[in-house]
């Protein structure tokens, strides 16, 4: 009992200390990407298949009812702790491999302090409630294995298929959970495929499966209902599945990008633990091989299937499905510090040297991941709807879909006074749309993409004029009256394939910085200019891979963080790159141009965007000519 005490105290110290962490650096309402479309969601009756996570919507419906507040704030305060608890079960999952308490802890705040973890469970994403179901999996699949009765096992089925209702990917846990079962059976393989074992998983998986009752049954409130039950059966697997881009992503990693794969997961890794936790992951994995190889088949079996479904996954954010081969490799230290409980008492100076090097990783990643001040978003959004309401005016937009899923939420929960629609649904009838409004004396707004889309169908059927009640200053115009002798730093990554960088543009803000001389603009994917406005620049970087580089910029300390691999993420929700002045969070790097003039406290004096999802947008007032 002492024992089982001491392992609980452990886990809640941890997952506390990680909630604390979690909430101190929280963003503290709205998101672009999928983040809002999450958001949006809580307490509505209808949840398609294609939008899926039944679980997940559930668990945030009910914590916005507890908690209060905004749903998007609700939301991102629900990640935070469900990744705090996601790390408490990493506790006691350690505490099954290596024996150690303090091991066990030690290990699970390196995988809480992780980089990609850290940075999705401060927002409202799936990934920290996945991570709970996952070591809540291998916990159960443990403790099984340590007193193998009926009911432990059906437990286990049960939060398993549980999990399904959260995120899709619990699949790529069954072949290392299924191995480890066969091989721990106290009465051989052959007693895992038993009649009574089969029905008891089989009733699991039905029960969890019913979980998506609820997207099916929303099929039928569409304005399109399906035709009898085969008909929505269809639909349904193909929606939930996603099967219509998934085809065309899983697996399908081009045979030229396979070593740029390689290389971005070199990186990754890096980022996440770097050289030290690897070599910690390498030394448990040798140990629990000596000590008890079905552990190790677990472990080794969960991280291979899910690094190489990641690995293999052509997509714009590969990093977030790296997250359960990371929570194996950060667990893996456990042993590891424990094998050391056998070398003449180095055990508590093992665990010592690693908890200083996550409280020295912790301090270094604090600024960088800190969104408690980011209200870009919700910048973004009212800029762009600014001077707007449904008596006066509608906004029809065509955007950057990051960019459109945060404009569902800000018009739903922010400003509902504003009526807004999506062209692409719209286009077929423009034409009466605007006359229709025209008629009752209201505005018809577009978005730039909008105007050039009806340009395009309807060529000179209608007109356009600049909306002048948003301002879209260039580049050049955000930063030209600041002082001389201001810090800065100007950084150009590659950006998407559907913007373009005003290269004139960037010419000219670098020019003015620099005291009206030219600047010549290094190559590379990653470009950071840095220094006092009328002076030439101080530092200037340029590089065709991530980077890290610290500096003294007029007596304030500066770091530049390259965050990311432009050639595998086309999203990152934490940014792909930040700017760390005197220890503060100076900058979130976008890709295209991000810059920032500070003060010798690290708080920005001006920030601008351009050629990203942050920069400003014009608005266009359309009628009939």
């Amino acid at each position: 009992m002492t024992r089982r005490r001491d392992d609980l105290l452990a886990a809640a110290v941890v997952g506390i200390a990680a909630f604390v962490l979690y909430h101190a650096t929280l963003l503290p309402d709205v998101d672009l990407g999928d983040t809002p479309s999450f958001q949006a969601r809580l307490g509505i009756a209808l949840l398609t298949p294609r939008d899926g996570y039944p679980l997940y919507t559930a668990i945030g419906t009910v914590f916005h009812w507890i908690a209060g507040g905004t749903p998007a704030h609700a939301l991102n305060l629900a990640s935070a702790l469900e990744g705090a608890l996601a790390c408490a079960l990493i506790v006691l999952v350690g505490v099954e491999l290596s024996g150690s308490v303090s091991a066990a802890a030690a290990a699970a705040l390196l995988f809480a302090t992780s980089y990609t973890f850290w940075s999705q469970a401060i927002i409202a994403e799936v990934y920290a409630l996945h991570l709970l179901f996952v070591a809540l999996t291998l916990l159960l699949a443990l403790r099984w294995a340590r007193q193998p009765t009926m009911w432990r096992l059906t437990l286990l089925f049960a939060v398993y298929a549980l999990g399904f209702g959260n995120h899709l990917s619990m699949i790529l846990l069954a072949p290392g959970v299924v191995i480890y079962l066969f091989a721990a059976a106290p009465g051989g393989w052959r007693s895992m495929l038993a009649p009574r074992v089969l029905a008891v998983a089989l009733a699991c998986a039905c029960a969890g499966a019913l979980q998506y009752a609820w997207n099916l049954h929303s099929l039928w409130l569409l304005p399109d209902p399906p035709h009898g039950l085969f008909d929505a059966l269809q639909r349904f697997w193909f929606d939930v599945t996603k099967a219509d881009w998934r085809e065309t992503m899983v697996l399908e990693v081009p045979r030229a990008m396979v070593s740029d794969h390689a290389a971005m997961y070199a990186f990754d890794l890096r980022q996440q633990f770097g050289w030290a936790g690897l070599l910690l992951a390498i030394a448990g994995l040798g140990r629990l091989v000596r000590t008890d190889w079905r552990h190790a088949a677990l472990l080794f079996s969960v991280y291979l299937v899910n690094w190489a479904f990641a690995f293999s996954y052509n997509v714009g954010d590969t990093h977030v499905f790296y997250l359960p081969s990371h929570a194996i490799v950060a667990l893996l230290a456990a042993p590891a510090l424990a094998w050391t409980g056998a070398m003449r008492g180095r055990h508590r100076l093992a665990v010592a040297l690693l908890f200083a090097y996550i409280a020295a990783r912790t301090w270094r990643d604090y600024p960088a991941l800190d969104r408690s001040g980011d209200e870009r978003p919700t910048q973004i959004l009212a800029a762009l709807t600014a001077g707007l309401d449904d008596r006066h005016a509608i906004l029809v937009t065509d955007l950057n879909w990051q960019v459109e899923n945060g404009l569902s939420y800000f018009g739903q929960e922010v400003a509902p006074q504003i009526a807004h629609a999506r062209l692409p649904p719209l286009i077929l009838y423009a034409p009466a749309l605007v006359a229709d409004n025209a008629t009752i004396h209201r505005d018809v707004a577009v978005t730039e993409q909008a105007r050039d889309e009806l340009s395009r169908a309807y060529g000179p059927l209608f007109a356009s004029l600049r909306d002048p009640r948003v301002a879209v200053p260039t580049l050049s115009d955000a930063i030209r009256d600041l002082p001389d002798g201001s810090r800065y730093v100007f950084c150009v990554l590659k950006p998407t394939r559907d913007l373009l960088l005003d290269w004139q543009d960037i010419g000219r803000s670098l020019a003015a910085e620099a005291g009206g001389q030219p600047v010549q603009v290094p190559d590379g994917d990653y470009i950071a200019i840095a220094g006092r406005r009328g002076q030439p620049p101080a530092v200037v970087i340029g590089s065709n891979r991530p980077f890290r580089r610290s500096f003294d910029l007029g007596g304030v300390s500066v770091e530049v963080r390259m965050d990311s691999w432009l050639a595998a993420d086309t999203i990152r929700r934490m940014g792909f790159g930040h700017v760390v002045a005197a220890h503060h969070h100076t900058l979130i790097v976008e890709r295209g141009v991000s810059f920032v003039a500070f003060d010798t406290s690290g708080q920005p004096m001006r920030t601008a965007y351009a050629s990203n999802i942050f920069a400003p947008q014009p608005r266009y007032l359309i009628f009939r000519k």
